[in-house]
């Protein structure tokens, strides 16, 4: 019988008394320079490489600046290679990302890493509120966040957002502005990604008059605006090399000089940046300047998607529809049925709590708008008892996602399951459970 794997990650209690408890396991250089080095791997995200900013920190001139993340989630340890100059090899083969729950070796560089599953247990800190900020969550994951942001509000370091489109990354940059001593000074946002062209230095640090052709008058940059308080610079990963450059310089110094201007200003600015990209493989790649980064990223916290905090979707469909409520008036509905959050928490929500809002202020303010109307996401039989609604709409759900997922991957059921985040075995249990044929058409 094949050996069950080691649950990376698990949570215990309910509500929210709930904690996340990860397992302890053992890093171990075998061979290499520093060998004898041992490091516990207790935390959701554990950096390796040679640059002093990972939590493993290899002397090892062929291992790169950031060569692998260790991640914990339920179904093991998933390592994830960087894109490092000389890969990470599990045996002969040069591995992307796998995830593993018993012991392996992997070789980085000229060093041989042993990797060991314990039996102990370390509790992930978690805070006993359910806000910070504008931020709502009681799910594991949003308190997690909550207790790093409320250490982190209080300080003045740099911080790096990380997390996929649409999780609410400003959100909680914005929070992070409001907890902090700079909350009566400016928050400033730059869409990175949005800076048009050749404008993106002067829209980011403004111009003196002639600076260019059609600058006809001096121009205050979204840099200054923010003096004294946050920049919040979303989508930093798009910053072209040239302008990390000048960014690095001014954060560096403190002084900041206008296009076509000879004079610097003093400037005082605390910066949080975000993106959806992994900037150490950025690093790597020679796409991100390794020095902006380690100014940035002082402090790298990763944002949940919705996927990873659905226990928070019925408190976040109040809040949406209070707000909505304040901006188009009492008309709008108050509130969804119980069989509308069972279709809600049964959706995969790729765009994230930013698709959650469309997707219920869509459906509210159109049924505002018919009379005796309701949600769409409502419509439902009304008779239907909850629980047999809920788990419903939750096997439609199942089933529609492992028949796309298969066609999408040729019926390659250990692909389709590597991209559904799920074991295989795990995968193949819900296969079976639909009745769903594994034979392609």
């Amino acid at each position: 019988m094949a050996e069950e794997r080691t649950q990376a990650t698990r949570v215990v209690g309910a509500g929210a008394r709930a904690v996340r408890v990860l397992r302890g396991c053992t890093l171990e250089v075998l061979d290499g320079p520093g060998r004898g080095t041992t490091a516990r791997l207790d935390k959701p995200r554990f950096a390796v490489g040679s640059h002093a900013s990972n939590d493993l920190v290899l002397p090892d001139e062929t291992v790169s600046r950031h060569h692998l993340e260790i991640r914990c989630q339920p179904d093991g340890y998933r390592i994830v290679d960087l894109g490092s100059s000389n890969g990470t090899l599990f045996g002969d083969v040069r591995l992307g990302e796998i995830v593993v729950g018993a012991p392996v070796v992997l070789t980085l560089g000229a060093t041989r890493l042993g990797l060991t599953p314990g039996s102990d247990e370390t509790e992930v800190p978690g805070s006993t509120a359910t806000r910070f900020g504008s931020l709502t969550g009681q799910s594991v994951a949003m308190r997690e966040l909550f207790a790093q942001l409320e250490a982190v509000a209080a300080s003045d370091c740099g911080l790096l957002l990380e997390g996929e489109t649409g999780s609410g990354k400003e959100r909680v940059a914005e929070s992070v502005h409001r907890e902090s001593a700079r909350a009566g000074a400016p928050f400033v946002v730059v869409d990175c990604g949005a800076l048009a062209g050749g404008l993106m230095e002067s829209e980011l640090f403004g111009h003196v008059r002639g600076a260019f052709t059609g600058a006809e008058q001096t121009r205050t940059g979204l840099m200054e605006m923010a003096d004294g308080g946050t920049l919040f610079l979303d989508e930093v990963g798009e910053l072209p090399l040239t302008l990390q450059a000048k960014l690095l310089g001014v954060l560096t110094r403190g002084k900041l000089t206008p296009v076509g201007g000879t004079h610097a200003r003093a400037i005082d600015v605390r910066v949080i940046a975000a993106t959806h990209r992994n900037l150490p493989r950025a690093v790597n790649e020679g796409l991100f300047r390794a020095e902006l980064f380690y100014r940035l990223a002082v402090v790298r916290l990763r944002v949940p998607p919705l996927r990873e905090r659905l226990d928070d979707v019925p408190l976040l469909v109040e809040e949406i529809l209070r707000e909505l409520r304040a901006r188009e008036g009492e008309h709008v509905p108050g509130e969804l049925s119980a069989v509308a959050l069972a279709r809600l928490l049964a959706q995969p929500w790729p765009g994230n709590v930013r698709e959650l809002r469309n997707t219920v202020e869509t459906a509210a303010l159109a049924a505002a708008g018919a009379p005796g109307g309701e949600p769409a996401v409502e419509r439902a039989e009304r008779t239907e008892p909850y629980t047999k609604a809920r788990d419903r709409f939750i096997a439609d759900y199942e089933q529609r996602y492992l028949v796309e997922a298969l066609e999408r991957c040729g019926h390659n059921v250990s692909e389709a399951a590597r991209q559904a985040g799920l074991d295989r075995r795990n995968f193949q249990r819900l296969l079976r459970r639909h009745h769903i044929d594994l034979r392609k058409p």
